[in-house]
């Protein structure tokens, strides 16, 4: 099963989504609009990663397990920031201390499925 371009945009949008969050956070004291900065630079940052993913990372068969992790983190923000926009009961649930406990989790499961069943990885 060819994962390569899930895992690229995965770790695209993962790179993306932490870098701009925490860029924008660690600048909110100095700067007033600090998204401004954050997201430009966090989604520079998405594009090299996941261009770097396609072309380099996925290469390597130990590398694999570790990228589709990675992706599988930015996808389960992804779908809980959709639950929670789409689901208006469900927003008092989430938060950002529920939805990167669950993402990480998400991340660890995938990444221990995807080591489990290397062979079938393209």
């Amino acid at each position: 099963m060819n994962l390569r371009p899930f895992a690229a945009l995965g770790v695209a949008l993962t790179t993306f989504l932490v870098v701009a969050a925490v860029l924008t956070e660690a600048l909110a004291a100095r700067i007033a609009f600090s998204a401004i900065v954050g997201l430009p630079v966090g989604l520079a940052a998405g594009i090299v990663t996941g261009v770097a993913t396609r072309t380099r990372l996925w290469r390597s068969p130990r590398a694999r397990p570790t990228l589709l992790g990675i992706a599988a983190f930015g996808y389960a923000l992804l779908a809980v920031a959709a639950v929670s926009y789409a689901v208006p009961p469900a927003r008092g649930f989430v938060s950002v201390a529920t939805a990167v406990p669950f993402a990480a989790v998400c991340a660890v499961a995938v990444a221990l499925l995807a080591r489990r069943y290397s062979v079938r990885i393209e």
